[in-house]
């Protein structure tokens, strides 16, 4: 009971307190008939955090009266991913959020192994099995009481190894030390002949510069954001940034409190937000901004890996998914089988 006290203390603060993002938040004196708080953990410039403003400010717009949501980002109310099959559910915290899927391991063990970075050659594969992972997300909320709305695309769809030196093939990368961002890619570049450690994204920069790691599998689309390139300015592609997509929930409570219409208004909205955020991150636009950006400051785009070592890049990550898939319980070996027989 004290727990639940200070959270609800917590979350009225950071109402209060904290500016809601976009639109969906900056017209608080009109007040509508229902009003959602949705939250998200990526910071407003992130092009993640824009799809979920989009969906908020067309809502709101859209539903007139009848519906306004207020965005919060950068995790300002105070909800913690991981506890959002139970907090959600209530609708009394927070009615909609942003979330990546792979935060709730904890609760739902499965997700650490339904679709590892890596797997999937192809980034275009991703939008294409968006009805499998439906199926297999929905178990898991429809037995919370939260309803799946849709679906946001990653901000980039491109994957690199950057470094301090200039690699780019597995065999140069076999003599440095590799950081990784989680137990998946220790145990596929192990099976590589390749040293990996986990090695958090505030930690990383330190890491690098110190030479705790020599390289690092990142993005170069987010690599900017927190400067990697000064200290690791060479980068090369090996594989696609393709993982589970983010998901757009809502209080079960809270949507089947609203008019059918409004409910409509909500899944045309989610819809929208989905095709457009999938359409950006298909295109790589990010990534070719980012790349600009690395270049100015000094970076240089190798050639990719050769097409024989991102083929055992990918053999190696579909060996590890089964693997770990099998000894995972029934809930993994089933979404493994649909996937892996999704992506052939």
């Amino acid at each position: 009971m004290i727990k639940r006290l200070a959270l609800h203390a917590a979350v009225a603060a950071a109402v209060a307190g904290s500016a809601t993002f976009g639109l969906a938040g900056g017209d608080t004196a009109r007040a509508a008939e229902t009003e959602w708080k949705m939250h998200i953990v990526w910071v407003p410039a992130r092009p993640e955090a824009q799809a979920y403003q989009q969906f908020a400010e067309q809502v709101t717009e859209e539903a007139g009266d009848a519906l306004d949501i207020q965005l919060f980002s950068s995790g300002s109310l105070g909800v913690k991913d991981a506890d959002m099959l139970r907090i959600l559910p209530r609708g009394n915290i927070i009615q909609a959020a942003g979330l990546y899927p792979g935060y709730l391991t904890r609760d739902k063990p499965q997700y650490a192994y339904t679709l590892p970075p890596g797997v999937v050659a192809q980034p275009e594969t991703l939008q294409e099995i968006l009805p499998e992972l439906r199926d297999i997300y929905e178990d898991t909320y429809d037995e919370a009481g939260i309803k799946l709305l849709g679906f946001v695309g990653h901000a980039v769809r491109d994957t690199h190894i950057m470094c301090k030196e200039p690699v780019n093939s597995l065999e140069d990368l076999r003599g440095k030390k590799l950081r990784v961002w989680e137990q998946f890619h220790v145990d596929v570049f192990q099976k590589l002949g390749v040293s990996a450690q986990i090695v958090g994204q505030n930690d990383l920069y330190v890491a690098m510069q110190t030479g705790v790691v020599d390289c690092a599998v990142y993005p170069i689309g987010l690599a900017v954001t927190v400067s990697l390139q000064e200290v690791a300015p060479y980068a090369s592609y090996l594989f696609p940034y393709v993982l589970h997509p983010l998901n757009l929930i809502a209080s079960r409570t809270a949507f089947d409190a609203l008019s059918p219409e409004v409910q409509e208004i909500v899944m045309n909205a989610a819809a929208k937000a989905e095709e457009d955020s999938f359409a950006s991150y298909l295109s790589g636009g990010n990534d070719e901004k980012a790349l600009e950006t690395f270049r100015a400051s000094g970076g240089d785009l190798l050639d990719p890996f050769s097409d024989e070592d991102q083929e055992a890049f990918v053999t190696a990550a579909r060996e590890t998914w089964e693997e770990l898939s099998s000894g995972g319980g029934q809930a993994a070996q089933s979404a493994y089988e649909t996937l892996s027989q999704a992506i052939e």
